[in-house]
């Protein structure tokens, strides 16, 4: 049994407790069993949750209802969450499962999966609780190509973005915004899903606007206040670190903004007119350095940069997380290193 001699700590059970590792029943070990039972459901229910651990199922307002009323929620059988319960997660009699609820917060929920192919989901008095918020972030982003919108859903919504502005520009084709990938019953499905793999439950607010200058003339001022965003657009060559413009935006003042929105422009970057088009409204240019990066990429980069900086400025650095099992076993055990 794996206990540390020098003050009886369990190993096992420190792993889980750190979100290293998960419970796994394998007969006849199970003495402690219930313990990790405990450690790893505590986990799953805080603010973050063990590493490498997605949301099983996320429901809407309307099934969480439906959930309370009747007690359970059967999902048919070609349901995508559905089929991920079926063939990736295969539950044993009386498993639960972590859920959330979009705009709530994530719970536990029992799962029996029917000879059918259906899913019932059970709850005799489900508790939700509300995921910590995270920095605020919300993107203006020049219509990409359609394919590439598409694969951009799910990264946008695991990146924690709170509203997705798609316009127009110069080196936008028109023809982009008649396309699947600006169609709701098409992209909320993956917002979902990358809500799921984020374990998150703020699903962001999308817009469509045809026409950049209206929008930046007539809009943006009711969306993106000055007194609570810090406005950023991204362009190829020489501009601030998000980092700097995040720090000189709240050095001094006696009321910094608490957001960010970020213009980013088509992968050939904004046209002059657009770039002095966004230094008008108050925007501050940012960049990644010179190169001219792919959609997917700079948008990465560019929200994983702007979440790290509002971060640090406003709750300091982040508590200490282990990349592996092997990691935190080290620390427990040095002679394991």
């Amino acid at each position: 049994m794996p206990w540390r001699s020098k003050d009886g700590l369990f190993l096992n059970a420190e792993l889980v407790k750190q979100g290293a590792a998960r419970r796994y029943k394998v007969a006849p070990n199970v003495k402690y069993d219930a313990k990790f039972v405990e450690l790893d459901t505590g986990l799953q229910n805080s603010t973050m949750g063990p590493v490498g651990m997605s949301l099983s199922v996320l429901a809407m307002a309307r099934e969480l209802a439906a959930l309370k009323e009747e007690r359970v929620l059967l999902l048919p059988s070609q349901d995508r969450r559905s089929q991920h319960i079926t063939t990736v997660l295969k539950p044993g009699p009386g498993a639960t499962i972590r859920i959330g609820v979009v705009g709530i917060g994530v719970g536990r929920v029992t799962v029996k999966v029917c000879d059918s192919g259906e899913v019932e989901i059970s709850s005799k008095d489900l508790a939700l609780t509300a995921l910590a918020p995270t920095p605020h972030v919300e993107l203006l982003l020049a219509m990409p190509r359609p394919k590439v919108m598409m694969r951009l859903w799910s990264v946008l919504a695991q990146l924690g973005l709170r509203r997705i502005v798609l316009t127009n520009a110069w080196r936008v084709e028109k023809s982009y915004f008649s396309s699947q990938s600006t169609e709701q019953r098409k992209y909320l499905p993956e917002l979902l899903e990358g809500l799921e793999q984020a374990v998150c439950t703020t699903l962001p607010e999308v817009q469509i606007e045809m026409r950049l200058k209206p929008f930046i003339e007539d809009q943006v001022d009711l969306l993106f206040p000055s007194d609570r965003f810090l406005r950023l657009f991204c362009h190829p060559g020489h501009g601030m670190r998000i980092a700097d413009a995040v720090a000189a935006a709240r050095k001094g003042s006696s009321n910094p903004p608490k957001a960010v929105v970020l213009a980013v422009g088509p992968e050939g970057g904004w046209v002059d007119y657009e770039v002095g088009l966004f230094r008008q409204h108050g925007f501050i240019q940012v960049s990644l350095g010179r190169r001219i990066l792919t959609t997917d990429v700079a948008i990465v980069s560019l929200a994983s940069l702007t979440l790290d900086a509002l971060f640090a400025s406003e709750q300091g650095p982040p508590a200490t997380t282990w990349k592996t099992g092997a990691d935190l076993l080290s620390r427990l055990l040095p002679c394991c290193s």
